[in-house]
């Protein structure tokens, strides 16, 4: 049977299946907002191996969106902002997002992994420094510590769709 196919018989038996990649018989894509895994048997029927649900937010865009309310709230207050790039940054934390998202699961995992441990260190060190009315060095180490936790137990797989065929890391037991 064509390649194509087995797409069809997807497609016909989840009108509204997206994002679809097959390997041979072996067909994922997204529908409803779920992961669906499955494959098509011998006899042109759709067989289920696995689905779960995609995040709308992973810990990585949350870190992300509290540096930048924090941020929002010190401006508020007469705080000056640090980076030099000002707004500026803000399509590049969308933009570094979304091309996170389109890679294999090792590579967006280590993309997320970063912008979770910046998001959450950014926005610990903002509150630090509203707090004691100046930047301090309460806030980096505060920042530090926070980045470090967050890099640690957020690891940034939560936000990658990772699709067949992609290259996956074998762990040695």
């Amino acid at each position: 049977m064509p390649a194509n196919d087995w797409t069809a018989i997807a497609q016909k038996h989840y009108p509204g299946i997206t994002n679809i990649h097959q390997e041979v018989n072996v067909i994922e894509g997204i529908v409803d907002g779920q992961k669906i895994t499955g494959y098509i048997d011998v006899n042109e029927e759709w067989v289920e191996l696995q689905r779960r649900p995609l995040k709308p937010l992973d810990a990585a865009e949350a870190g992300q969106i509290a540096d930048v309310m924090t941020t929002g709230v010190g401006l508020s207050q007469g705080f000056a902002e640090a980076n030099q790039l000002g707004l500026g940054i803000l399509p590049l934390k969308f933009a570094l997002n979304y091309y996170a998202e389109q890679q294999g699961m090792r590579q967006c995992g280590n993309i997320k992994t970063f912008l979770s441990a910046t998001g959450w260190g950014a926005s610990a060190a903002n509150i630090v420094t509203m707090t004691a009315g100046t930047f301090t060095g309460g806030s980096a180490v505060a920042g530090f510590l926070v980045g470090a936790m967050a890099w640690n137990y957020f690891p940034g797989t939560e936000g990658c769709e990772g699709w067949l065929g992609q290259p996956v890391e074998l762990t040695r037991i």
